[in-house]
């Protein structure tokens, strides 16, 4: 059992933290968001490292350049996804009459009685989702956004917390992880050492790798559908590209409602056409772009993953559904160091009888 404690020691340390993270959320939770956004930005950070030779500098420079993505996002992207949303929900009775029309005339009755789900329940719902966002401008988005969540204080604490624990995790991140590896027994630091470097290497590139195919991803979708003709291309892309971190769920999300809106509402084979061009163009792109981005990574099984997602969003919440995929991550090189020992063992065995 003591050549698997490297293993056993990082496990439990994993163990532990995700423990915390869930019965002491509303207190770790900036921690938690400040190493996801250090992790991330890690990149940025070895980039600024190199020009300036500074890491208090580079973490710096990070920090403002992550400010200006998320001013971006939240002035210029999110009101205009939000704005498509609302006026994809007033066209959806329309959208759902043309449907309702082309299976009348293929199946000799209407779709309100054909299908048991009613198009007006979906639409009120989605009016309700919708309007607990707020309505447009930006600045009654936000506020009815934490609204009853977060207190006005919390929320001050948190932006300016969140900004210093990230600057601090990308300055001192060396020597937290020496810190982490100096309190594990003696006999098995050097060995420990090496597997905290391989889990870092697999998860910083898989969450930087599919943060990079997903802006391609999105951005290619949104894109390819606005030349082609196709309503709520931005919102379609914005979805595919957040989707795609889960295996195919990003493709499909953004390929079904695309050809949805292509036959009903455009009513051409160009368009249907044109949708199949942009899509089957991104796969193939995205399948020579994942391998280069992705080449340090741990194989994932996609099966995995979508299991992780399922068991964390039942066991955790909107915060399980998060952590899942970084977790399936992390837990791979762990699993397969310890199978190469346990296979290694069994090599050993045999030889000495």
């Amino acid at each position: 059992m003591s050549r698997y404690l490297p293993e056993i020691y990082l496990f439990l340390t994993v163990l532990l933290l995700l423990l915390l993270l869930f019965l002491l959320e509303p207190a770790l939770l900036p921690f938690f968001i400040a190493s996801a956004l250090a992790y991330i930005s890690l990149p940025i950070f070895s980039f600024f490292n190199q020009l300036t030779g500074k890491r208090r500098v580079s973490a710096l420079l990070t920090i403002c350049t992550l400010f200006l993505i998320f001013l971006i996002g939240l002035f210029v992207i999110l009101p205009t996804v939000i704005e498509q949303v609302q006026s994809f929900i007033n066209y959806l009775p329309v959208l759902a009459r043309k449907l309702d029309s082309f299976l009348y005339s293929h199946f000799g009755r209407h779709w309100s009685i054909f299908h048991p789900f009613k198009i007006k329940n979906l639409t009120e719902l989605l009016q309700e989702i919708y309007s607990r966002l707020g309505t447009l401008p930006i600045g009654s988005i936000i506020s009815k956004l934490f609204s009853g969540v977060f207190s006005v204080i919390s929320i001050a604490v948190n932006i300016v917390v969140v900004p210093f624990l990230t600057y601090y995790f990308l300055v001192e991140s060396e020597k937290i992880v020496a810190l982490y590896i100096s309190l594990a027994p003696d006999s098995i630091q050097p060995e420990l050492k090496r597997l905290v470097k391989k889990v870092h290497s697999a998860l910083s590139s898989y969450l930087v790798g599919q943060l990079a195919v997903a802006i391609f991803v999105g951005s290619y979708i949104a894109v390819g559908l606005y030349f082609v003709g196709i309503k709520y291309s931005l919102l379609i892309g914005f979805l595919a590209g957040v989707l795609n971190m889960i295996p195919y769920v990003g493709f499909f999300s953004g390929l079904l409602p695309s050809l949805l809106l292509a036959i009903f509402d455009n009513g051409s084979l160009e368009a249907v056409v044109g949708v199949l061009t942009v899509f089957l163009t991104e796969a193939g792109l995205e399948n020579l772009i994942y391998p280069l981005v992705m080449s340090r990574t741990t194989g994932v099984n996609p099966i995995l993953i979508i299991l992780f997602i399922f068991l964390g969003g039942y066991l955790g919440g909107f915060l399980g559904i998060v952590v899942a995929v970084p977790l399936a991550v992390i837990l791979i090189p762990i699993f397969e160091s310890f199978l190469r020992k346990k296979r290694r063992r069994g090599v050993d065995s045999r030889d000495n009888r």
